[in-house]
């Protein structure tokens, strides 16, 4: 993988890490509301739990195309 196409991943794999930031912001408080009126917030929470999966995946990913990156700036 070149430099080029590795940054681009980086870019997007960054994106996605932000939109999984946002939508885990908005179901926190979707799972608050329900709580605060009383309802059952089981179901909300257990997407929450899914999209905090998700998000690790995320971060997990970009974090792999940023050892990428480094070690072609960089080589050991």
């Amino acid at each position: 993988m070149s430099l080029v196409e590795a940054l681009q991943e980086l870019s997007k794999a960054r994106r996605y890490v932000v939109k999984g930031e946002r939508c885990l912001s908005h179901q926190r408080k979707i799972v608050e509301r329900l709580e605060r009126e009383g309802n059952d917030p089981l179901p909300a929470i257990m997407f929450l739990e899914h999209l905090e999966d998700m998000q690790d995946t995320y971060v997990a990913h970009r974090d792999q195309i940023e050892a990428r990156v480094l070690m072609i700036i960089k080589p050991e």
